[in-house]
């Protein structure tokens, strides 16, 4: 069982915090959420909201009923129990079935009417501010403020608290440059509760949009490159969460609060070409926690090949070293064009764009590359077979 006492404020020189005792079977841990003392009159002390929604996922997974000492809003409880906790339970043979109890509260809460966002500087960010920040846009969706977050998407422990010093550095600096409001928040709930943050960044991050739900009006939650034809909720607990976000953030947006899942029916080659096209982005574009990005991981060569795909290199020579992916292109495109055989749909959407630069030497390289690949699974498949072979003749005379 848990059991989320009714939540506090609590403020200590120029920083507020939100904070909640939670019960798990008779543990009692605090959870707190931490912002500059100007938005502590936006923090949101009468309901359980923002803690049932960050304990939600970790609850099914678990076991546990909820109890909840503080109000929750009739609209989100509803929709929850309702709609994502039934839908979640239905695909998977592990989530439980949480029951939560708790007063219902019909009323609405006081609001500043803002509309914000998140600003990681990645993709999927400047997508949202290439389009909401533009002064084409829609007049009252415009962006108002940025928020930058620390609940569990920069690791956990003193190695995740650089990593949050750092990409707040670049939050912070693109917001002074470019005039944007930000908003910084702090949270130990990574520390706390324990969870992968690909499988649960939804509740996580719409904890940190509830627990200011006064402030927020409408909030833009940048989708996470799942093409709509990849939703599913089949075995959640083995993929990211943005595979069912349409779901989830439906859930989580009412009257009061509408949530966005901007970009959902765009490909991440999409979204590239937007934030090509969106000057801000050029000298702050990161996609690995380095500045300039390393241009060799995953990430990295991914999103080089798809602005070489469309001929944008040359505005990101602040965020990349441009003249390294060109003196060392053949590298990259080996590695593009293995993936492409391997189906791996972010390089299958790019290959009609590069397929006629692919030369004979880099096809030959990658057909090399696919078979040694092939080879060293193959046994180490082997390898894994024999060790079952052997356990089980163990166990059998034993």
């Amino acid at each position: 069982m848990i059991t989320i006492r009714h939540p506090k404020v609590s403020n200590c020189q120029n920083k507020s915090r939100l904070n909640a005792e939670i019960d798990v079977d008779g543990v009692t841990k605090e959870v707190w959420f931490e912002v500059g003392a100007e938005y502590a009159p936006y923090l949101c002390y009468e309901r359980s909201d923002a803690f049932l929604i960050a304990l939600l996922y970790w609850a099914m997974l678990n076991g546990h009923d909820i109890v909840c000492e503080a109000p929750v809003g009739e609209e989100l409880l509803y929709q929850i129990t309702a709609d994502l906790i039934p839908a979640l339970v239905t695909h998977s043979s592990v989530l439980y079935s949480s029951k939560i109890t708790a007063p219902v509260d019909v009323d609405s809460l006081p609001n500043a009417g803002a509309v914000g966002t998140g600003i990681s500087c990645g993709v999927d960010s400047f997508h949202v501010l290439a389009k909401q920040a533009s002064p084409n846009g829609t007049k009252n969706l415009q962006l108002t403020h940025l928020a930058f977050n620390n609940v569990g998407s920069h690791g956990t422990g003193a190695k995740g608290q650089a990593a949050y010093a750092w990409h707040k550095s670049r939050a912070e600096a693109f917001c002074e440059r470019h005039g944007f409001k930000l908003v910084l928040s702090d949270s130990n709930i990574a520390d706390v509760f324990t969870q992968s943050f690909l499988v649960t960044h939804i509740y996580s991050g719409c904890f940190a949009i509830y627990a200011l739900q006064k402030l927020w009006r409408t909030y833009f939650y940048a989708s996470s490159g799942y093409d709509l034809n990849d939703f599913s909720l089949v075995n959640s607990e083995n993929f990211g969460a943005g595979r069912y976000e349409l779901l989830s953030l439906s859930t989580f947006s009412t009257h009061a609060l509408k949530i966005y899942c901007e970009g959902v029916a765009l490909t991440r080659l999409d979204k590239i070409k937007v934030v090509a096209e969106y000057e801000p982005a050029h000298d702050f574009l990161s996609v690995c926690g380095q500045h300039p990005n390393c241009g060799k991981c995953r990430k990295c060569k991914r999103t080089l090949l798809e602005l070489y795909a469309i001929d944008r290199l040359d505005n990101f020579r602040e965020s990349f070293d441009i003249d390294y992916f060109n003196n060392h292109k053949d590298w990259y495109m080996i590695r593009f064009l293995s993936k492409h055989w391997q189906r791996d749909p972010y390089y299958v959407r790019i290959y009609p764009l590069l397929k006629n630069r692919i030369t004979f030497k880099v096809r030959v390289l990658a057909f090399l590359r696919c078979g040694i690949h092939a080879m060293l699974k193959n046994i180490k498949n082997k390898r894994l077979e024999r060790a079952k072979k052997s356990c089980g003749a163990l166990v059998a005379k034993s």
